[in-house]
Order: structure tokens, then sequence, then C-alpha cells
């Protein structure tokens, strides 16, 4: 080896094990003091042993404070590449807060905006392992634009890569945009905090002191709705992370990879017929229904703590995933609801993008929203979710347990055909009707509705139609056949190999994208 050579590799070598330390062993141990860990270790946690391959190793700072000091900053706090999940490419950005607290310079924000426009051209999943302090204040090299084109960047490759966020850390004013501009959002309930003005900065400004709870996991999975998947600490909120990605298409031109068969196709599950009452007053647990029903009974919840007379999650049927929306009577109230119409949209929204069929269960109970719904625009959340699965592409089935009504969610809910569900089945005690009200209208309009017309029209849209007569002429367009309950996991299995192959070719539009409600 020649001394340029040896010079060249000592100086090569010396940079690899300065970026293992970050900003050295004071900070890595005042991280792990947190019960944070450091970019590296989360890193090593999500991906296959031994498959990193890291870019940009090489970058340093190019930050200089107005002393005119310019700072130590390994990698400039941020560690990217490429490694394998699952058998499966992955591009990885991890902020390091062991440097500058992971802080955001120049280097930083294009080892971010790189990498992701890199993973859209090869069509890999972007993963972010977010713990940063925000913004790199008092250095000369920071411009107001870094910011707001990486934003940019996020929105035009959304839908064409999944954007995927692990929130470790501190999350505050514009950089509380990256993680809301992604497809998931997990977050660590021992580090994560999210905010648009943060504690400090908004007693600063108003002298408002927030709650110690305001920002947090729970926070942002219980009230907010941001948040998708929350964990106990850094360490369980990747491995929820890397589970997640084995349900998910690496971009979207494919469809997720199919697991190994382990559970039986034509596998019957006559415990339904125990756990759903035939008693319409009687509630349940939609999750046992789901237990009995996928592979192994094995499934992974979105929002699980949120609007929870919904459940979202992905599951398997045969080795294959699809993105499962179902009522759960054992929590009050109509689908038709703000929270509940937002957490089925934007899971919906993914299930589109990615090739991943939706399968409804449905059992709507006899509710309707109220007054202080209506007021908070409730419409405008009903539109958006009709709008989403009107124009969704990917197969579409449901099934009907129990009860279907209209105004109570079962227009959404691949219930009636014209919405563009591919295939629906009912169970043989199941039933229908428009309006699950039963008031007596005539109470609340008086005079403004004669007897003849109340009992001629009004009356019978709530009247309820059994599985029967609903099934007994196509014409209708509700159901394509009734089902024993018994035979709904082999029935669903069948319908998603009918659908397999679904092309739908939607009106011709300038765009590309509609202009949904707001």
């Amino acid at each position: 080896m020649g001394e340029k050579m040896e010079s060249a590799v000592k100086r090569f070598l010396d940079i690899q094990e300065q970026n293992k330390l970050g900003g050295g062993q004071k900070h890595i141990d005042r991280q792990h003091d947190r019960g944070k860990l450091t970019a590296r270790e989360r890193i090593e946690i999500l991906i296959d042993p031994g498959t990193f391959s890291e870019l940009g190793s090489a970058v340093g700072t190019t930050s200089m404070r107005m002393d005119g000091r310019i700072p130590e900053a390994p990698c400039d706090g941020a560690i990217t590449g490429t490694a394998k999940v699952h058998g499966r490419l992955v591009m990885i950005h991890a902020s390091a807060f062991t440097v500058l607290g992971g802080s955001t310079g120049q280097q930083h924000l294009m080892k971010f905006a790189k990498p992701l426009e890199m993973a859209a051209k090869w069509g890999i999943p972007m993963v972010n392992l977010l713990d940063s302090s925000g913004g790199r204040l008092g250095y000369s090299d920071v411009a107001s634009a870094g910011v707001d084109w990486h934003f940019r960047i996020q929105s035009l490759y959304s839908g064409t890569i999944p954007q995927i966020t692990v929130l470790m850390g501190p999350c505050i004013a514009g950089g509380a945009y990256l993680p809301t501009l992604c497809d998931m959002l997990l977050m660590s309930r021992i580090s994560a905090n999210m905010w648009l003005g943060g504690a400090r900065q908004t007693a600063a400004a108003t002298s408002e002191v927030f709650d110690k709870n305001v920002g947090g996991a729970d926070y942002h999975m219980q009230l907010s709705g941001t948040c998708d998947v929350v964990a106990d600490d850094d360490e369980q909120t990747i491995l929820k992370c890397r589970e997640m990605l084995r349900y998910i298409s690496s971009n979207y031109r494919e469809t997720p990879p199919r697991w190994e068969i382990t559970d039986v196709p034509a596998r019957e599950v006559p415990e339904l017929l125990d756990i759903v009452p035939d008693d319409y007053d009687q509630t349940y647990d939609m999750h046992e229904v789901i237990k009995a029903l996928v592979d192994d009974g094995d499934y992974f919840e979105i929002k699980d703590e949120y609007a929870k007379n919904l459940i979202t999650c992905f599951c398997r049927f045969n080795g294959e995933v699809v993105g499962l929306v179902a009522n759960n009577p054992l929590y009050p109230g109509s689908i038709l609801e703000i929270n509940s119409c937002d957490k089925y949209y934007r899971f919906l929204q993914v299930l589109d993008a990615y090739n991943i069929p939706l399968i409804n269960l449905v059992d709507t109970p006899p509710a309707v929203p109220g007054q202080d719904q209506e007021e908070l625009g409730l419409l405008r959340h009903i539109g958006k979710i009709l709008d989403v699965y009107a124009t969704s592409t990917i197969p579409k089935i449901s099934i009907v347990l129990r009860e279907a009504y209209a105004d109570a969610g079962g227009l959404i809910m691949g219930v009636q055909k014209s919405m563009g569900v591919d295939l629906a089945y009912a169970w043989p005690i199941s039933q229908f009707a428009v309006e699950a009200s039963t008031l007596d209208y005539r109470q609340v309009y008086d005079k403004g509705i004669e007897a003849d017309a109340y009992d001629a029209y009004l009356d019978r849209a709530r009247e309820k139609v059994d599985a029967f007569d609903t099934a007994l002429t196509w014409t209708s367009q509700m159901v394509d056949d009734l089902i024993l309950p018994q035979d709904t996991r082999k029935k669903i299995i069948e319908a998603l190999e009918i659908t397999r192959n679904k092309s739908e070719e939607l009106p011709a539009r300038a765009k590309i994208h509609g202009s949904p409600p707001v």
C-alpha cells in the first residue's frame, strides 16, 4: 500500500470511528439515562442484521455559529442509508440526538431530502427514526427555505412509496409537519413529544402553561388522532414499525408480499355463532370476530385508542395482506362521527395508495350523530370518506353480520353496491334500513308531515328489511349472496381470489386527483 493510500484509508477509518461515537460518550450516556437509544442502536433494532449500507458517512457540518466557531458534528447529526427489513429494502434516515441535539442544519436537511428522492426513484419505503430538537438556530447557514422544500417533496412522493416516521424525541413547530405528512406515525410513550408551539414556546408567547401530557404519545393517540401506533419505549416502538412493514407494499406499483400460508383456507369458524348474539340489542367485541376469521388470529391494529367504535387493522387471509375496517358494537355511537370518519378516511387512503384490498365487517348501530357533530362540520368529514371510498380502485369486499343502516355508516361500509363494493355478503340474521332512527317525525315537525305521507314514505325509510327480502332481488343491488356465519372466512378468501386482477377505469380527469371536501 502506498503512502497516499495508507493516509487516505486511515482518515476514512478515523471518520468511521468518530461516527460511531456521534456527539461523544457523555452525550450517549445522557441519551441512555433518558431511557432513549442512540440513532445507530435504533437502526440495528429495525433492520435485518448486517444489512445496513450507509450513505453520506463522510458528511460533516457546514454550519458556522454566529461567533465564527464551527462545531464538531459527525454526519451532521443525520445517519442515512439502505437496509433490509424482512428481506426487503428500505431507506432509513435517523436523527442523532447526541450530535447538537439532532438539530437540522443544511447537510442534515439534505440527508433527509436526497434519500427520500432516491427511495422514490428506487421504489423502496422511507423510514424516519426521528429525535430532533428542531432547527439549528444561531448558525449562519440555516436558511428558512431548508425546511419547507423538504415538506414539498414529502407531498410530491406521497402515495408513491410508503413514508413512515417513528418518533422517539421532541418534534416541534415546523419540524412537526414531517410526521404528519407521512403515511404512518409511531410514537414512543417514554420519549416522544410533538407540538406546533411546544410548552416553553407557547408559555413565552402567550403565558399559557401546557399540561405535562400535552403532545405525548397517548395524547396524540387518544385525543388528536395524529398517531397510528404507540409503544412503551424506543425498542418496542421500532419493533412495531418492523412488524408493520410486513403489511405494506414497497411502492405504488406493487402489492404487499404474501406471507407463508400457515392457516387452513377453508377453515370453518362456528365460534362466530357464539361470539355474535342474534339479539340486536346485545353488544359484543368485534375484535373477537376478527381473531376468529384472520390467519392465525393475528392482526395489526391502527389507532386502537382513537374512535374505538371503528376498528382499522392490517391482517391476512390465506397469506394475503388486507386492510380490515369494522364496526365495533362494544362502543356506542355511529361511525358517521368526525373522528371515526377521519380514522377510516386516512386508513383507506393508505390502502388504495399501496394496492391493499379492503374488507368491511358491518354491524352498524341504530344510532345517528347529534347536534354537536353537526356543528363541527360532520358533513364535510362524511364527504371526505364518501369521496375516497367511491374513487378507490382496490378490491372492496363487505360482510353484513347483523345490522346495516345507511344513515349510521352502511353507505361507506360496502353495503350499497352502487358505491363501488365488489362483493357484498350478508348473514341470514342481518337486517337493512335506510334510517336507524325510531323517532316519530310528526312529534318533531308537527303539521309539516301529513299522516298519509308519513305512512307512505317517511316511515318506510326506516322499515327494517331482513336479509332474505334484501337478497330476493338483484335490482336492489345490496347483497350478492347470503352466507352462513361459519363460512365467512372461506367466502372472504374466495372473494379476494376473484377480485385479485380487478381493473377499474375511472373517468378521465384533467389531473390525477379529485377535489375532496376539506
